[in-house]
C-alpha cells in the first residue's frame, strides 16, 4: 500500500519561551534546597539525582525548539520522524483557543497513554484540517487533564 500525504505544514515540536534570569535563579535555589534536605536526611543517592534532574531542566530549558513537516497521510500523522497510526487512535478534537496556538488532540486506543497533541500552523485553514481527519477518526470533544494545564503555565513563566 503506497503512502499518500494528504495535507503538510511546518510546526515547531513545541511551544518555546525564553526564560528570565529569575527563572534559573528560581531553579537553582529550589534544587539545591531540596538536594540539601536529602543529604541532610542521609539519602544521597536522590540529593544526586536532584542535581542531575536540575541541571538536565536548566540545559533543556535554554534550547529552542526545532521546526518539523507534519503531515497527513493515508497511514496516520507524521511528525517529524515519527509516525502515529490511524489504528492507535479512537477519535480527535482540534483545540483552536490555546494560548500556544490550534492544536490537535489524539485520544489514544490505549486508556493509560496521554492525549497526543499536534501543532497546527496559522496559515492552515482548520475546517480542511478537520475535514481530513474525519475521514479517518471520529470527532469528539477533548481536553487536556488539569496536570497538563498546570506544566504549560509553569513551563512557560
Amino acid at each position: 500500500m503506497e503512502e499518500e500525504t494528504i495535507l503538510e505544514w511546518l510546526s515547531p515540536e513545541h511551544h518555546f519561551d525564553k526564560k528570565t534570569n529569575d527563572w534559573y535563579w528560581i531553579l537553582g535555589v529550589t534544587v539545591l534546597g531540596a538536594a540539601t534536605l536529602a543529604f541532610y536526611f542521609d539519602d544521597f543517592l536522590f540529593g544526586i539525582f536532584i542535581i542531575i534532574a536540575g541541571l538536565t531542566v536548566g540545559m533543556l530549558s535554554y534550547r529552542e525548539t526545532k521546526v518539523v513537516t507534519i503531515k497527513i497521510s493515508t497511514r496516520g500523522i507524521i511528525f517529524g520522524k515519527f509516525l502515529y497510526p490511524w489504528l492507535s487512535f479512537r477519535s480527535f478534537w482540534i483545540e483552536d483557543e490555546h494560548t500556544h496556538g490550534a492544536r490537535i488532540l489524539m485520544h489514544p486506543t490505549n486508556s493509560y497513554l496521554p492525549l497526543t497533541v499536534i501543532p497546527i500552523n496559522e496559515d492552515l485553514d482548520l475546517n480542511d484540517v478537520r475535514e481530513v481527519l474525519l475521514e479517518f477518526l471520529a470527532e469528539e470533544f477533548l481536553k487536556e487533564s488539569l496536570v497538563h494545564k498546570w506544566f504549560d503555565k509553569l513551563l512557560a513563566r
